[in-house]
């Protein structure tokens, strides 16, 4: 647990056992971490979470590295092993023994031009291996206790070494270079993964001239030196020791000494590093992290735990990260806030920040660069906030450190660098909200308000556990507490409005102050002015920063790598492209955005916003812009597939697809049934048609429905269907294909075949049935020798029983025409592409278009895209001749055929397609098709309050959550009889075949047609 002057941004504070080695990734975000448990993790230090995990130490690994250039990384442990480590196969490649005791550190050569590894040991030795030959190069001996650290020097070929002998030495390693080949090839896959002084033909290196020269030697520590690290650019020195102090030393041609030391810590320094030109970062055993001014070596930050000891420190070489790792984990961290302190001035024609002291303008409109405009004196702290005076343009700038500090600036200022004239005072995160007017928070959280160039304050109560002030509509500031967000009216000294959203970080408003960005550590939520919300967002990562579009109603954000979007009229969600880095927001209008980086500049950056122009004109339902967008090849993609059906536009979607079965579906929920003919075709699988024959009827289309079911060979719904349209012929064959016996016995039934019928039964071991069956229709010759095969007294009885004789079956005519079916209301989208010419883009039509989208959109081998093919082109010209083309389908779907399936052409109408056939039919007879009604029990439902008649309509859980609104209803149980009992009073029921549910229906009495919406009953 932290306490005390924490200055520090901590971004991860992870707990594990204890942290002796960590280093990050010069590029990727990585940060490798050694344990003491033997354990060496790989996290991912933007999000806090284990990339990979190695387990092969014999105990604590103190020492880790990354390669600055490849893919490689080397651990050293208290098992005298360095071993070497591919981090893009989390593999281990090779081990190198040599060292005689604990491995401290291990580093690669910092430039990369070198093949170099050098390592400390306890030994009393620092190693310089080859690690491309897995073969050491020197051993650099001179040290007489543990060698605590040695690192390499950022471009030169020098390495210092720590020793608990009390000295810090520099070795020069020049000579070394000479002999050694920066280019040489990597050992082969065959060579031993273990290599040691002795195996690797390296003796040559004791009867040769030594290879490194011990340059330096600095004494002045007291005790025991536990680290020294080189200034990444000057030729300095920072050294740490038990002594409990640091010392900075110069390094000037073929001297040294020592410039000064640092003290502060109340127990051994562990570790010391500078991080940037004029920083240094040091840990200790007294649980602190320290921050030093090199130039005038004085405290800058201290960051102090209660109970954890810190052991070992690594700086980011490129980002400002710091890791530290500790008794119970690893704490990663910035030194101060990379986000500048900024804000909208000259009603939004301007923008202000600071950056490393220095105010700059950048007026949008002018193309140039932003213009310095004063220098602020130097803080503890970097500048938190911004505020500019609507009226003569002065700011006021926060600061959060003593409690709260603010500095007001008189503008214009001239450009310069020159120090600004301020007023200063104490106030936490003032904020202009009127003319010459600003308010803040004193050290009791009370209001101040203060009047530019005035020293006078009128104090307003503090409103409930307000901790930070920010700027809202005129006459108004926000209040923000741990758990609240208010809007807070200063003349009334009320807040008007408040939402529940924790930890609010920044506010954003859009242009009009209508809206406003409430902005947390992963959540952005959208309130209007009176705080209802209208949106929220929710990133696994960091929200860095949101800007609401002038001309779009969209909240435009970023995340560590991502730009991104919320839709305000649905609060939906996207990407709109990957950043390269953070990048600040400030201001976004259509498809230009405007961004402050973590330099400090200001960009102004054109993306690519086709896909949220594409949503919004689905949203808008502004179908012409969507069709020109799909025409100029703008849109592609198969996730725009699932996109378009889950925002409910399946025939949209059905454009975009490329797989049949994707294809499929849509065109089944769309209800175009010849579309998902042709995808069945080509699929041919047994669950497509059993889909397609259940939609076919549900639209009224028996001749696909009769084709479906041959395909599936679902003989007892195919002979079904034969007999309601009438085709006898037909259904005898399909009688004679079918295999189930009881599928058999309901055919022969339809047809009136009793002899098959008779044999089935007889077969069965129902002879006298079979007997009756028989006699029956007349077949006299099958029932005696049914009668034979009966017991004697069965057989009696059977023949005295009465048996009336059936009429013969009468003959129908068979339907030839498809039955109407139901209609498909189109959407505007789907008439619009139906219409020839409506919309050319660059004098393409609509079909040329396609064709080139088609291309464009992964090589989509349907050539009826917008659906403009003939009709019929592809459909097959009768019910048999459809079984034989399956051939065709199941070449490229696979599995099934119905050539065994001999029914003749002529017995089974063609299966036209059913749109064009029925709404024939239905034009020559004067055919409407009925409406699909709701049933009673759904009318009850949606049309009353009544309990009752939820209950009758065997809605349960609606009556239930009535009884507990209208009498708050505990106990549901004591009333389950009764409903029951209400419902089957209601309701009948209705047998129907032997294989199918009763029909349950409403005993009710219909009203009117033209009083539908009456509760009836």
């Amino acid at each position: 647990m932290a306490s005390g002057n924490n200055s520090f941004v901590v971004k991860h504070d992870l707990l594990s056992a204890r942290v002796k080695g960590v280093c990050f990734h010069p590029t990727r975000p990585w940060l490798l971490v050694g344990l003491h448990s033997g354990a060496v993790h790989m996290i991912d230090h933007s999000t806090g979470r284990d990339v990979a995990r190695f387990e092969e130490h014999e105990g604590p690994v103190r020492g880790v590295d990354f390669h600055p250039s490849e893919s490689v990384f080397a651990t050293g442990g208290d098992d005298f092993k360095i071993k070497l480590w591919d981090a893009d196969q989390g593999a281990s490649v090779a081990t190198l023994a040599g060292h005689l005791d604990y491995i401290r550190t291990v580093q690669f050569h910092r430039a990369g031009q070198r093949p170099w590894l050098v390592s400390a040991s306890d030994d009393q030795t620092l190693r310089v291996w080859n690690w491309r030959l897995r073969e050491p190069l020197a051993v650099l001996s001179g040290h007489h206790h543990y060698a605590m650290s040695a690192q390499f020097h950022p471009t030169q070929d020098l390495v210092v070494s720590a020793s608990l002998d009390l000295t810090v030495c520099v070795w020069d390693l020049s000579a070394l270079g000479d002999d050694t080949d920066p280019e040489e090839e990597v050992a082969s896959e065959g060579s031993a993964a273990t290599s040691s002084w002795w195996d690797c033909g390296c003796l040559r290196h004791l009867t040769l001239k030594q290879p490194y020269v011990q340059k330096h030697m600095l004494e002045g520590h007291e005790r025991g030196v536990n680290w020294a690290s080189f200034h990444p650019t000057k030729p300095y020195i920072v050294s740490a020791a038990d002594d409990r102090t640091m010392r900075i030393w110069r390094l000037e041609g073929d001297r040294a000494f020592e410039v000064d030391h640092l003290r502060g810590h109340t127990s051994n320094v562990s570790c010391v590093m500078y991080c940037s030109d004029n920083l240094i970062v040091s840990n200790s055993e007294d649980r602190t992290i320290r921050v030093w001014d090199a130039a005038t070596r004085t405290q800058q930050q201290l960051y102090r735990r209660d109970h954890e000891r810190f052991w070992i420190l690594n700086v980011h070489p490129t980002q400002n990260l710091i890791a530290a790792g500790h008794d119970s984990g690893l704490l990663i961290f910035k030194l101060e806030r990379e986000r500048p302190a900024m804000c909208l001035a000259n009603q939004g024609k301007s923008l202000l920040f600071i950056k490393d002291r220095m105010l700059h303008k950048y007026d949008f409109g002018s193309n140039t660069s932003a213009q310095t405009m004063c220098k602020l004196k130097r803080q503890p702290l970097p500048a938190r906030s911004i505020s500019a005076n609507s009226v003569d343009g002065s700011i006021v700038v926060g600061y959060d450190c003593d409690g709260g500090l603010y500095e007001q600036l008189s503008m214009p200022l001239a450009p310069g660098t020159q120090e600004a004239d301020v007023r200063r005072g104490f106030m936490l995160s003032p904020v202009f909200f009127a003319a010459n007017k600003f308010a803040g928070l004193d050290k009791t959280r009370q209001i101040n308000i203060r009047l530019v160039g005035s020293d006078q304050i009128k104090t307003l109560p503090p409103y409930k556990n307000t901790d930070r002030l920010f700027p809202g509509p005129q006459g108004f500031i926000c209040c923000r507490s741990d758990d609240n967000f208010a809007l807070f009216d200063v003349a009334q000294k009320a807040a008007v409005a408040e939402i529940a959203v924790p930890h609010v970080k920044y506010v954003v408003w859009d242009g009009g102050y209508q809206k406003a960005a409430l902005i947390s550590k992963h959540h952005v939520t959208v309130v209007t002015r009176r705080m209802k919300q209208v949106a929220a967002v929710h990133e696994t990562t960091r929200i860095k920063s949101a800007c609401f579009d002038d001309t779009l109603p969209v909240l435009v954000y970023t995340t560590h790598n991502h730009l991104k979007f919320c839709a305000l009229s649905t609060g939906e969600t996207g990407t709109l492209c990957t950043l390269d880095g953070v990048m600040y927001l400030v201001r976004v209008s259509n498809d230009v955005l405007w961004y402050v980086d973590r330099t400090g500049h200001v960009v102004e950056k054109r993306f690519d916003n086709t896909e949220l122009s594409f949503k919004l004109a689905l949203q808008q339902e502004r179908y012409r812009d969507v069709l020109k967008l799909i025409q100029a090849q703008k849109v592609h993609g198969q996730a725009l597939v699932a996109y378009l059906h889950k925002s409910g536009h399946p025939d949209i979607a059905m454009h975009f697809a490329q797989d049949p079965l994707v294809k499929f579906n849509l065109a089944v929920e769309c209800g175009l049934i010849d579309d998902a003919k042709a995808a069945a075709m080509e699929l041919n699988t047994a669950e497509t048609w059993r889909t397609l024959s259940a939609a076919a009827m549900k639209a009224g289309d028996i001749q696909l429905a009769q084709l479906a079911n041959a395909k599936t060979k679902n003989f007892t719904a195919l002979g079904v269907q034969c007999a309601i349209t009438g085709n006898n012929d037909a259904l005898r064959q399909v009688m004679t294909k079918a295999t189930d016996d009881s599928a058999k016995l309901q055919l022969s039934m339809l047809c009136g075949d009793g002899a098959t019928r008779a044999r089935i039964l007889a077969n069965a071991g129902q002879l006298p049935l079979a007997f009756a069956t028989a006699r029956s229709h007349g077949l006299n010759e099958l029932a005696e020798e049914i009668l034979a095969q009966m017991a004697p007294d069965v057989a009696a009885r059977a023949a005295a029983a009465p048996v009336r004789a059936l009429p013969p079956p009468e003959e129908v005519e068979p339907e030839g025409e498809n039955w109407p079916t139901l209609p498909v209301q189109e959407s505007y989208f789907m008439r619009m592409l139906k219409a020839p010419g409506e919309f050319d883009v660059g004098g393409e039509d609509l079909g040329t278009g396609a064709a080139a989208a088609n291309g464009a959109w992964g090589d989509d081998d349907d050539d009826d895209l917008f659906g403009d093919k003939p009709e019929g082109a592809d459909d097959d010209d009768g019910f048999g001749a459809a079984g034989g083309d399956a051939t065709t389908g199941a070449a490229g779907g696979g599995a099934w055929e119905d050539s065994d399936l001999d029914i003749d052409d002529d017995l089974l109408p063609p299966t036209d397609t059913g749109a064009k056939a029925g709404g024939a039919a239905a034009g020559a007879v004067g055919f409407v098709v009925p409406r699909e009604g709701e049933s009673c029990g759904k009318h009850w439902v949606d049309h009353t309050n009544l309990v009752a008649a939820h209950v009758a309509a065997g809605s349960f859980n609606t009556a239930i959550q009535l009884l507990q609104r209208q009498i708050g209803l505990a106990d549901v149980e004591p009333l389950k009889p009764y409903f029951l009992q209400l419902w089957a009073a209601c309701n009948a029921a209705m047998p129907t075949s032997s294989h199918l549910p009763p029909h349950v229906y409403a005993l009710t009495s219909r009203p009117p047609a033209d009083d539908m919406k009456s509760a009836h009953f």
